[in-house]
Order: structure tokens, then sequence, then C-alpha cells
């Protein structure tokens, strides 16, 4: 993170912290993509779903590469 005031253990905690605020989002994402009235709505929902994976891929690949 260049964060010179975290250690690793901090860093770690701080990112499975985004990962479950990552996940959070995809489930408040995924009734708003059901409850949408129109099709554009829904592929919207979609794309910001989408866009809400690929942060929590990169915060588990930065959790990957200090281990």
């Amino acid at each position: 993170m260049g964060h010179g005031w975290m250690n690793a253990g901090d860093e770690a905690l701080f990112l499975r912290h985004e990962m479950e605020r990552c996940d959070q989002l995809a489930r408040e994402l995924d009734e708003l993509e059901r409850e949408a009235p129109t099709s554009a709505l829904r592929e919207e929902v979609r794309r910001m779903k989408q866009q809400v994976e690929d942060i929590r891929r990169a915060f588990f690949g930065q959790m990957a590469s200090r281990a």
C-alpha cells in the first residue's frame, strides 16, 4: 500500500476488510440487479459488479504477493 505507518499485519487486516466490503457491495448490487425495472439498469448494475470484482481481485493479489 505504500503507507509507512502500516506494518504487514495492519496491511493484511486492511486488505481483508476491503475485500469484505467488496463482498458486501456485490451482495447489495445483486439485490439491485434483481429489483432493477429495466434491462439498461440491470446491465449498468452488472458493470458495477464487475468493477467491484476487479477491485476485490486486486486486493486478493496484493494479499497473495505479501504472503
